[in-house]
Parts: structure tokens; C-alpha cells; sequence
């Protein structure tokens, strides 16, 4: 009986043992249950995340600084062709530009909205009396066009022009756009002047001669549209010089003085009394060809000035 209750126990608690050992297995959870979880885990997708769109740019429709015209012939873009008449390289000299066809030397850009002022160094070029270098350049004349005007510095006389400085010669790589022409038997020849000289954009006095170069920019690059306004108001010389194309209307209202050229803080640049003057607008290219030498006759050895507007007055 001993026997058969002590066999009863040994199962009891070997039944016992079995029980607690599945439940242990059971809270842990099996090898491969942990597994399928981790893979589950896995192959859960992340949360997807919202990417901006690429932003919209803006077409870019800033007006470019110098819009596309219609103009067929020079006279074209000039308010009063009957005002001026030109000197071409060859020595020819032109009075009636308002019927002026294109040329080789003074014709409407690709763009339809400027006047090329071209001038190649050749050898077969010529000059203008007392000059030895060429020009394709506007000389001023009574409103009427019947004479040459010549006028004193007494008085208010004003010329703007809207222009760009597009190419220079290869080796003496100096020309002139804009100019107040004196009278030279009294030693006033070029008065006032814009000259490009390389990249070094200046006002010259007669070479000099009146008084000191004044720098207006030493970095101009070529193609770069500027407005510039030569003003003289009872022997005072003026000069306003801007590249935002805002000069023109602010000078017409009053408003253009933070254009000034200053000499310090000397808006005045010059103050001379003369007579035999008038205005010039286009290309007086610095060069000839002795100074080009065996780069005459270059086809690329040119000065070029492209003039968009201008206008000449006096008061």
C-alpha cells in the first residue's frame, strides 16, 4: 500500500513539473512565433511622408533693358533727322540723312531699335580737316537743316543721348561717343567728351588741356546701355550719366540729380566761356592706320557705337 501511495505522488508531481513547464513556455512564446513577429515587424510599411512639390518658378517677363523696334532706315529713329548730317571713315560727308538708306558705316541694328555708328580701320580711310583719326559720327545743324549751327555757351544747351560703346579697334582700343565741340582756334576743341579707353569709361576736357580727366566707371563692359546728358547753363558744364534707363524722364521732371557726375562733391565740372560750338552724337573712333598697322584692313578691327535715342536743345 506503501508502494502504491508513493507511486501516486511520484506522478503527481512529475504531472506538476509538465504543467508549470508549458506555462513557462507559453509566456515566452516559441522561437519561430518570435520570428513571424520580428518579420511582421519588417514588412510593416513605414508611415509615408508628404513630399513638396518642386516650387512653380515664375516665368521670368522682365522687360529687357533695350526692346526690339520697327525702325527700317536711321532717320527712323530720329526725332528730327533734318537736325544733323554725318561724317563717314572715307572722308564723305552726308546732309540729307532723312532719306539715308542703310550703309555699311550708319544702319538699323538687327534689333530694329538702334543706329550703328560703325567705323573700320583701312587703309583707304580718310579723315575730317585737323583730325587724324576716323569717324562715322552726327554733327549738329540749325533745327531746319538749311546750316551747320555754331552756338555760345551762354544760355542753357543740353544733348542726351541713350547709347552703347559695342566694339573697339584692336590695338589702340579708344573711341568717342558723345561730344561738346568748341571752337578750336581759341584751343577748344573737343570741350567735353565721353571716351571709352579699354574698359575705362571717362570725361575728357580737350585732352586735358581745359582740365582734368574725370573718371566715370574703370569696369564698363562693351554692349553696356547708358544714358548720358551733356548740359551747359551759362559756361557751367554738366554731365549725368545712368544705366537703369530711368535718366531721361527724371531729367524731363525735374528729378535727375542723383545722376550727376561729380567732381568730389562738385556737380560743376567746368565752368569756361566759349563760342563756335555745337554738339556731336555717334563714333569718333581714336584710331587710324598707322596706329592699327598690319592689323589694317582686319575686318574685326573696327570701332562701333550703337545709339538708341537722342536728342539736342537749346534754351
Amino acid at each position: 500500500m506503501l508502494k502504491s501511495l508513493g507511486l501516486t505522488f511520484f506522478k503527481f508531481f512529475i504531472a506538476i513539473a509538465i504543467l508549470g513547464a508549458n506555462l513557462n513556455c507559453s509566456d515566452k512564446g516559441s522561437p519561430l512565433e518570435e520570428d513571424t513577429t520580428a518579420a511582421e515587424e519588417m514588412e510593416t510599411p513605414e508611415e509615408e511622408v508628404d513630399t513638396p512639390e518642386d516650387p512653380i518658378v515664375p516665368e521670368d517677363d522682365t522687360t529687357p533693358e533695350e526692346t526690339s523696334g520697327t525702325a527700317k532706315i536711321p532717320a527712323d529713329l530720329m526725332a528730327n533727322c533734318a537736325q544733323w548730317k554725318i561724317t563717314y571713315p572715307d572722308g564723305a560727308e552726308d546732309k540729307t540723312l532723312c532719306d539715308e538708306d542703310n550703309n555699311e558705316y550708319f544702319y538699323v541694328n538687327d534689333d530694329k531699335n538702334g543706329i550703328v555708328f560703325k567705323a573700320p580701320i583701312r587703309s583707304t580711310n580718310n579723315t575730317t580737316t585737323n583730325s587724324t583719326y576716323i569717324r562715322s559720327e552726327l554733327r549738329e545743324r540749325t533745327e531746319d537743316g538749311t546750316a551747320d549751327i555754331y552756338w555760345t555757351t551762354t544760355g542753357t544747351h543740353v544733348v542726351y543721348v541713350k547709347q552703347a560703346f559695342t566694339h573697339l579697334p584692336i590695338n589702340k582700343s579708344h573711341v568717342v561717343g558723345t561730344q561738346i565741340h568748341g571752337d578750336k582756334e581759341a584751343g577748344i576743341d573737343d570741350a567735353m567728351v565721353l571716351r571709352l579707353e579699354g574698359s575705362h569709361l571717362f570725361l575728357s576736357f580737350n585732352g586735358g588741356v581745359l582740365r582734368s580727366d574725370l573718371t566715370i566707371k574703370t569696369d564698363y563692359t562693351l554692349g553696356t546701355s547708358h544714358e548720358v546728358i551733356f548740359e551747359v547753363k551759362d559756361g557751367k558744364h554738366y554731365c549725368y550719366y545712368s544705366e537703369d534707363g530711368d535718366l531721361k524722364a527724371n531729367y524731363e521732371n525735374g528729378t535727375a540729380t542723383q545722376y550727376l557726375v561729380l567732381d568730389e562733391s562738385n556737380a560743376v565740372l567746368m565752368d569756361l566761356d566759349y563760342d563756335q560750338s555745337y554738339f556731336k552724337i555717334g563714333n569718333y573712333t581714336q584710331s587710324n592706320s598707322e596706329k592699327e598697322g598690319s592689323d589694317t584692313d582686319d575686318p574685326l578691327n573696327y570701332g562701333e557705337v550703337v545709339v538708341y535715342d537722342f536728342f539736342a536743345k537749346h534754351l
